[in-house]
């Protein structure tokens, strides 16, 4: 009777072994493949624009392990050319996001090589403070003529006669139009002053009074009028106008959503009013022209949408960039595919992104 209570005790301390092997054996497992989700893409910098892109794109498996400074397409660009972070951002900086696509002239310090792809398209939107305002159903209109008008600083005041015209009726007796811009180097001001240099020219827009002709060129920065009003970062503006009664300023489809404020309906090219909602943009963005260009066909970008023709598209549309060296892909090439999955099309239309047409995602996709 001994020797079977013993051989019993053998065979339970045994069994305890083998469950404990193997308890140890899926707790590793877990931990590995836990740790396999992790997918790292590094520490990136850039563009506003598409700062809650990255951020929701955070929630999307598989999960990844990044950070994202939204200091400006400029400043962005810049630290990603020269490897050096701006103040404050984590670094080595791997990649850049840009709502102006590079030359294709720019070297990156040290002689590494680079890829851009267009990742989503956005709205840049014209947002305004209603407070004071009899704002008619479905929003403000300001045709052409008028949000030319406003923007070089022409029309100061809410009662201009074109803004009656647009809406059918005076929206205000006397409230005045304070013009908030970016003070920083900004993708958003490029994609604004482009359209403007196009649309806002008797060419673009026959007919238009030679007072709200547009001749402060186009960049990441211009000598806006000293009476309007700089802030920094989408954030920045978006705050400014909230706050600043008879406000109007330039901020992203994203931002502006975030932060619950009204867009105005704008004229486009084919003469239609269009808000800019994700369908909106994304006409805008069918009517562009994909075009590959650098010393290795590594470059892509999206050309012919500073003033949008077809009949439905938001008429200030661009599509957002994603930079990255050429010997670091593997993180960004997931990243890249997770954000145009059906989670990621999701995610982005949610946040008032539009989602790049397939065959765009096919050519960015294509350069890996």
């Amino acid at each position: 009777m001994v020797f079977y209570r013993d051989r019993k005790l053998t065979y339970l301390a045994s069994s305890i072994s083998v469950l404990a092997i193997a308890t140890g054996l899926v707790v590793g497992q877990s931990a590995a493949q836990k740790s396999l989700a992790q997918t790292t893409v590094g520490n990136g910098a850039g563009a506003s624009t598409v700062n809650a892109l990255f951020t929701g794109l955070k929630t999307v498996p598989p999960t990844f392990t990044y950070t994202y400074s939204p200091v400006g397409s400029g400043a962005g660009l810049t630290a990603f050319l020269t490897q050096t972070p701006p103040a404050g951002t984590p670094g080595p900086i791997t990649f850049a996001a840009s709502d102006d696509p590079v030359a294709g002239t720019e070297k990156v310090s040290g002689g590494r090589g680079y890829v851009q792809v267009p990742v989503i398209g956005v709205g840049i939107t014209l947002a305004y403070n209603a407070t004071g305002l009899s704002v008619p159903a479905g929003g403000i209109k300001l045709s052409r003529a008028s949000y030319c008008g406003i923007l070089n600083g022409s029309i100061t005041n809410w009662n201009a006669p074109s803004i009656a015209a647009d809406n059918g009726r005076q929206i205000a007796l006397n409230v005045p139009i304070k013009v908030v811009h970016r003070s920083d180097s900004s993708g958003s001001t490029f994609v604004l002053t482009t359209h403007l240099n196009t649309a806002c020219k008797t060419a673009g827009t026959p007919g238009l009074p030679a007072a709200y002709v547009w001749n402060l060129g186009a960049g990441k920065t211009v000598a806006w009028p000293s009476t309007f009003v700089g802030a920094t970062g989408g954030g920045g503006v978006a705050t400014a106008i909230a706050s600043t009664k008879g406000a109007i300023g330039y901020v992203d489809s994203a931002t502006r959503s975030s932060k619950g404020l009204t867009a105005a309906v704008l004229a486009n090219k084919a003469g239609n009013y269009i808000a800019p909602s994700t369908d909106a943009i994304t006409e805008a963005i069918l009517g562009g022209t994909v075009v590959k260009y650098g010393s290795n066909n590594k470059l892509i970008r999206i050309d012919n949408l500073n003033d949008p023709t077809r009949a439905a598209a938001y008429p200030i549309s661009t599509a957002s960039y994603l930079l990255f060296y050429s010997d670091a892909t593997t993180g960004i090439k997931t990243l890249i595919d997770s954000a145009f999955g059906t989670a990621g099309d999701t995610l982005a239309k949610s946040l008032g992104y539009a989602p790049l047409p397939a065959p765009i995602k096919t050519v960015s996709k294509g350069v890996f």
